[in-house]
């Protein structure tokens, strides 16, 4: 019986530790619409081309969920987003955008794209995506969209 509660407290105890495997890159939806967001980031390679531009999407959040759109430890200092919701917030006015000035390519499906550069040229879309600075020491970041921006 001892031996039992000892086994317990240990798993309890390493449960409540901190872990890498948690860090991530979550979106959550506050709005009351459904949404759909696309991330942007800078991947490292292996080998000696540098690295390389990703962007990827669509990931569908419903209200008041949340989805990792990034499950991997956050490396760098600066994420990107685009968003749009999939239905006005009143009649008459367009479904919101949460957009900026960063440009990345994307599709109409689902799509995971290597390099920011030529989109049309490759087939895609270029969207404006807007810039999250997690500063120097993040490990997780979970972003909320919300109505209005």
């Amino acid at each position: 019986m001892r031996i039992t509660r000892i086994a317990f407290a240990a798993v309890t105890i390493v449960c409540m530790l901190p872990s890498h495997a948690q860090a991530a890159l979550v979106f959550c939806n506050r709005t009351q619409q459904p949404i759909e967001a696309a991330l942007g980031h800078r991947e490292h390679s292996d080998d000696d081309a540098g690295d390389v531009w990703i962007s990827e999407g669509w990931w569908r959040i419903e209200p008041g969920q949340c989805s990792r759109v990034y499950g991997q430890p956050l490396t760098e200092r600066f994420y990107f987003y685009h968003a749009t919701a999939l239905a006005p917030t009143a009649p008459g006015k367009k479904p919101f955008v949460w957009q900026g000035k960063y440009q990345f390519c994307t599709d109409a499906k689902a799509f995971k794209i290597e390099g920011d550069g030529d989109c049309e040229g490759r087939g895609f879309r270029v969207k404006g995506f807007q810039q999250i600075d997690l500063g120097p020491n993040s490990h997780d970041y979970t972003l909320d969209f919300k109505d209005g921006g």
